[in-house]
């Protein structure tokens, strides 16, 4: 079984080494590859760089259907909250008929279970400006039955690429220090408690930092990072399709595959988040597949 893990840049590798660290526990009734296909252009030109949502679209288009001939996954899974976003447009009805899922189903449920365990407290939304735009999570949030003035939403450019580049935190924390009092400012009251929802893959790898700047304001923190949530369903599916004896359990290959030659700085910010729990997901980083497979839109359409 071949399940494919997408998102742009590397961030989703966090959702492929949770799957990773779940089939070690409860290791899979037959062979499985997780193959994780960067659907970022290149290392400086992601979707939330684009110029238009044009632009996005048809590339994301691209993407979907040279990962589709080439590589046939039995399931694609979108781990990138803008990239699954901009799947709900219907230029991409035409795809709808393979398996494919996305992270916003995993984090919409992340919400959703930490509203109903406390419908008073408020919630921050800290996404790229592309799934902040789309206003996903807060919609969902306001069909719960959270109040609008319960709601913020914080963009945070450039964060992704912060947090990639810089294992130690440093950059990611400068930038926190600007969009944390930021989202805090929006809300109508001070907040006492505060649900802050990670809607981009790369933050969980420093959610440490969101919850020390917003404890600077805040006396009850709690962060939702929807990257395990994401694993779960991935491992459910695996679990699902392949059934059987997990005494005979099969094989377990990852693979990475990057259009663009992924650069040192990020190798080994990844290695340092991730060594320990996923050693499989970080030499499948280490020993990336440089395949320039499918290609973007001219700009501006």
């Amino acid at each position: 079984m071949r399940i494919a893990i997408t998102d742009s840049g590397v961030g989703g590798l966090a959702v492929c080494a949770d799957v990773e660290a779940r089939l070690r526990r409860q290791p899979p009734a037959g062979p499985v590859e997780l193959l994780y296909l960067n659907a970022a252009l290149e290392d400086d030109y992601s979707y939330n760089a684009m110029a238009t949502r044009e632009e996005k679209v048809r590339t994301f288009d691209n993407f979907l259907r040279a990962a589709a001939e080439r590589y046939a996954p039995d399931l694609l899974f979108i781990a990138c909250n803008t990239l699954s976003v901009l799947f709900r447009d219907p230029w991409f009805d035409a795809h709808r008929s393979r398996p494919i899922l996305g992270i916003v189903e995993a984090g919409a449920r992340e919400l959703e279970a930490a509203w109903r365990s406390d419908p008073a407290t408020d919630f921050i939304i800290f996404a790229t400006p592309t799934t902040i735009e789309d206003g996903s999570y807060a919609r969902r949030l306001r069909q719960f039955g959270a109040p609008a003035g319960h709601i913020v939403q914080q963009a945070c450019p450039g964060l992704p690429d912060a947090i990639s580049n810089d294992a130690s935190g440093q950059q990611a924390a400068a930038l926190l220090a600007r969009f944390v009092p930021e989202a805090l400012g929006r809300f109508e009251r001070p907040p006492a408690r505060v649900a802050a929802f990670l809607g981009c893959t790369h933050y969980g790898y420093q959610a440490g930092l969101f919850e020390h700047e917003l404890k600077q304001a805040v006396d009850e923190v709690r962060i939702l990072n929807p990257n395990r949530r994401a694993g779960r369903m991935i491992a459910d599916e695996i679990e699902r399709r392949l059934g059987g004896d997990h005494k005979a359990a099969g094989p377990v290959v990852i693979r990475f595959v990057s259009r663009y030659a992924v650069p040192a700085a990020p190798l080994r910010s990844l290695a340092q988040y991730l060594g320990a729990t996923a050693p499989a997901t970080v030499a499948a980083l280490e020993a990336f597949e440089h395949v320039a497979f499918f290609h973007g839109a001219p700009a501006g359409g």
